[in-house]
């Protein structure tokens, strides 16, 4: 068989795969219970690996943060030392088989929901989502409020989450995303439809099993939150990359995402190896007048998990609301998707885009698509603040070199072919 068909029947399988995959939520437990090689002197960050003097201040403060929110240290100043000195491991969410939203900060404590899918026996977990946290401009309110919000959530949210999700037997997912897409969400940055049908799902459980003197939080939580549903959607599609990693000859891409700094990117036929390019800025809308390019980051955040699954950018259409970020109109969603369709294997009809005759959305990025078109994958995200916090959302491109950089290492894993060999032979 030529090389140009092992990838072809290679990608297939991915395809089969990501269509045959059934995420499952099961449960909501600590990290330090859920993550393999989770220690209690473990932090984790979205995007790729990064060294501590080259991350951006969100992802520092977040760590400095986490370490005094889990009594490693008394103050910042010894928990930078203790950061320093190596005696916390601070890695990514990814590599621990999770993801997290924006900075991405996870601790042995955090409550994870846990999604499981037996189909490929495979598991994604996500952080809960946090919601906004009061007081950007002062740098100490702001990472107390945060740590109020972390604690509620050990404390109340994720136990009362937990419960209820056992009591129900666990919750299919896939479907959830797919009936969220028909109602107007693109299930990155627009969740309200799943976060609603995720409640209506979930109510009668959590009656039951809630305590009565903290039902009302939990429920205002929701009410207050519309990107809840974020959360599972994202350990989902964690899930469903991890089913199609390591299938030799595969060309398709498993994770995507961002850490302030840089892009990071991982191929299905190259497994666990990272392929980095610098981080782009955001084109979008902020919240209020006070901010602006100068106060936020570059891209960051594991969510472009969402994009991998084919939906967010790819299905941006589904949910035109979202163009007023980028002063854009139906017809430039409908060409977006259009375009993301020249990069991919195939459309998933699971997760079908209602105002385009229900046509399936573009998914399996291919690293030699992405190449030859120069056309690389774009990203519905929010805009976060260089202090912490988010301040906007909007759109954004993958950076091209990781994808150039990952084609040279997927040609190498690939068996030897000659120079001289026909081009239909080469990947």
């Amino acid at each position: 068989m030529s090389l140009k068909d092992r990838i072809a029947a290679a990608n297939r399988l991915a395809m089969a795969r990501i269509e045959a995959a059934n995420p499952v939520w099961t449960d909501v437990r600590p990290a330090i219970d859920v993550l393999p090689g989770m220690t209690r002197t473990t932090v984790l960050h979205a995007g790729p690996p990064i060294a501590w003097d080259d991350m951006c201040g969100p992802q520092k403060m977040g760590v400095v943060q986490a370490v005094l929110h889990e009594g490693l240290a008394r103050d910042e100043a010894g928990a930078e030392a203790l950061i320093l000195d190596g005696a916390i491991t601070v890695a990514p969410c990814h590599e621990y088989g999770a993801v997290g939203g924006m900075a991405g900060i996870t601790s042995a404590s955090s409550p994870m929901a846990v999604v499981h899918d037996p189909v490929h026996d495979v598991t994604g977990c996500s952080q809960l989502f946090q919601g906004p946290a009061a007081g950007l401009q002062d740098r100490d309110r702001y990472n107390a409020e945060a740590r109020k919000r972390w604690r509620w959530l050990e404390e109340v949210l994720g136990p009362a989450l937990g419960a209820a999700i056992r009591a129900r037997g666990g919750l299919p997912v896939k479907p959830l995303m797919g009936r969220a897409l028909e109602m107007g969400d693109e299930c990155h940055n627009r969740n309200a439809a799943g976060t609603l049908l995720l409640l209506n799902a979930l109510v009668q459980d959590l009656i039951r099993t809630s305590p009565p003197d903290r039902l009302g939080e939990v429920l205002a939580y929701f009410r207050e939150n519309e990107q809840v549903s974020l959360v599972l959607s994202m350990a989902a599609a964690k899930a469903m990359g991890a089913a199609i990693s390591g299938i030799p000859d595969c060309s398709i891409v498993t994770v995507m995402c961002r850490n302030g700094v840089e892009f990071g990117i991982r191929v299905s036929a190259t497994g666990d190896r990272w392929f980095t390019a610098p981080a782009n800025r955001i084109e979008g809308l902020y919240f209020s007048s006070e901010w602006g390019d100068d106060d936020a980051v570059p891209d960051i955040g594991d969510s472009a998990i969402m994009e991998t699954i084919g939906l967010g950018g790819h299905a941006q259409a589904a949910a035109p609301v979202l163009q007023q970020f980028v002063a854009g109109s139906f017809a430039r969603a409908t060409a977006m998707v259009d375009e993301m369709a020249q990069i991919t294997q195939g459309r998933l009809t699971q997760f079908k885009i209602a105002p385009l005759d229900f046509a399936g959305a573009p998914v399996g990025i291919d690293i030699r698509k992405v190449v030859q078109t120069r056309i690389t994958p774009v990203i519905d995200t929010a805009i976060a603040h260089r202090k912490g916090g988010v301040i906007g959302a909007g759109q954004t491109r993958a950076p091209f070199g990781c994808f150039a950089d990952a084609l040279r290492a997927f040609s190498d894993t690939c068996q030897e072919v000659s120079p001289d060999a026909p081009a239909a032979q080469r990947p």
